[in-house]
């Protein structure tokens, strides 16, 4: 793709935390944005500020015959009228996955793919290349205080991307070096079966070339049947690896560890973010980096100051100060990953009630994980179950449909409760919570929305 023949662009979806992230890129480029989407946010105000143009109802008469390429996110369908627009003015398109993929061909691509983990781990390894004056672009699907949000715009040859398995996106990419966080059953409305994803994820690790690094979570079962390449290295936090901790320790809300190289000692680090899981993912960071012969003294320096990311465990304040009550917002929502978090909080604050909301996201996804999500609440001590969040875009018949009120008759507790909207949810908080929780908001939809209100 050659971004100087292109002079304006159109985003369907401008919102969406990948869409955004390059709308912004290419706004820092000098080039031409205009988008639409359903909803203003903070995201959008800030594209706008930036000189963005952006309507809030998505309509033919967005798109002009200027326009030189049109990018859309997953979200949007192919009926979308400015895609029909698009199709009509003969304005190519891109999804945006197709769009990372362009931009992946001429870089050396640094991709983190993975069920679960993709964006912590990209932000980790982002800042820590950043830090250690590597001044790679970086397109996160969060928001780092330390960047310009979910994007750093580098001048160098390497470029550090999540690569989303979500419809195989991972496979438009061309990686020079690939970081595996995880392999699960999840997006079965696109996949057939947990065979079929690692099949996928296979397809991907095949196109690492001999000049990059695999890193791979080791602990992780699926991985473990895929065919590696020999320029891949494992990565375990329960037995000797070719990188591994040992010694963990959490100290006033900071985990420290040492880090070896098979049987040799790099260094000890920090990182003050919750759950082990995390420490796993900054061991693939630190062993690309070890392998790229970057000084780890600075990376060291990078990991101690990486906090706060969006929407990934992120201390938003006190609910009321008088109380005390620390609320916390997070956008997991796969089962796994939901007793990881939980886990993670019980150790972080272990002198608090845990009291979580939760908001499931997409039917398709609660219906064909039932059974993992009835189980994966265990951990916390009173439950507001919220009701799914509809994923624009997506469509369901009458019998796909599911509510989180199954998933609350079917676990039949006292503890845990079922919410309708956002209105009941808010007065179950305020009539149940308690001095000193930890109220924990989590889900991918609009959850958050709530948590930043209460704050």
């Amino acid at each position: 793709m050659n971004l100087n023949k292109i002079n304006k662009i159109h985003f369907i979806g401008i919102g969406g935390i990948g869409v955004s992230a390059i709308a912004k890129m290419m706004l820092k480029l000098g080039k031409k944005v205009s988008g639409s989407d359903v909803c203003r946010s903070e995201i959008i105000n800030k594209l706008v500020s930036a000189g963005a143009k952006v309507n809030f109802v998505h309509q033919a008469s967005n798109l002009s015959d200027d326009v030189d390429l049109a990018v859309y996110s997953v979200a949007v369908p192919n009926d979308n009228p400015e895609r029909l627009q698009a199709e009509e003015l003969n304005i190519p398109q891109m999804s945006y996955g197709e769009f990372l993929g362009q931009l992946s061909e001429d870089k050396k691509t640094i991709a983190v793919t993975g069920t679960n983990g993709k964006t912590t781990t990209s932000a980790i390894l982002g800042k820590a290349l950043v830090d250690c004056g590597l001044d790679p672009t970086v397109i996160i699907g969060s928001q780092l205080k330390d960047f310009d949000g979910n994007l750093h715009l580098g001048q160098s040859e390497y470029l550090a991307i999540e690569a989303d398995e979500y419809k195989a996106n991972m496979l438009k990419v061309k990686p020079w070096s690939i970081l595996l966080t995880s392999i699960e059953e999840d997006h079965l409305d696109f996949y057939k079966d947990l065979a079929d994803i690692v099949d996928h994820f296979q397809r991907f690790v095949d196109k690492l070339p001999a000049s990059g690094f695999l890193f791979y979570n080791a602990d992780d079962a699926n991985i473990k049947n895929l065919k590696l390449p020999q320029n891949s290295f494992s990565c375990s936090l329960n037995q000797q690896a070719d990188y591994w901790a040992k010694d963990i320790k959490l100290e006033s809300e900071n985990y420290k560890f040492k880090a070896y190289h098979q049987d040799k000692f790099l260094d000890e680090f920090s990182l003050k973010i919750p759950g082990n899981y995390n420490i796993l993912n900054s061991l693939m960071a630190i062993g690309l980096c070890h392998q790229m012969k970057i000084d780890l003294n600075q990376v060291k320096k990078s990991l101690a100051g990486f906090s706060n990311l969006w929407r990934r465990f992120e201390v938003l304040g006190n609910l009321n100060e008088a109380d005390n009550v620390l609320t916390v917002s997070d956008y997991t929502h796969h089962p796994s990953a939901i007793k990881k978090t939980l886990k993670a909080a019980k150790e972080f604050y272990p002198g608090r009630r845990l009291f979580l909301v939760y908001q499931p996201h997409q039917h398709d996804r609660t219906k064909k994980l039932f059974a993992e999500f009835i189980n994966c609440f265990n951990q916390a001590d009173y439950v507001i179950l919220h009701e799914i969040y509809d994923v624009a875009g997506r469509k369901y018949e009458a019998d796909e449909k599911i509510s989180s009120k199954n998933l609350v008759d079917k676990i039949n507790k006292n503890n845990v409760v079922y919410s309708s909207d956002f209105a009941t949810t808010k007065k179950l908080i305020y009539k149940n919570i308690r001095a000193s929780d930890l109220l924990l908001i989590m889900g991918a939809g609009d959850i958050d929305n709530l948590a930043r209100e209460l704050v």
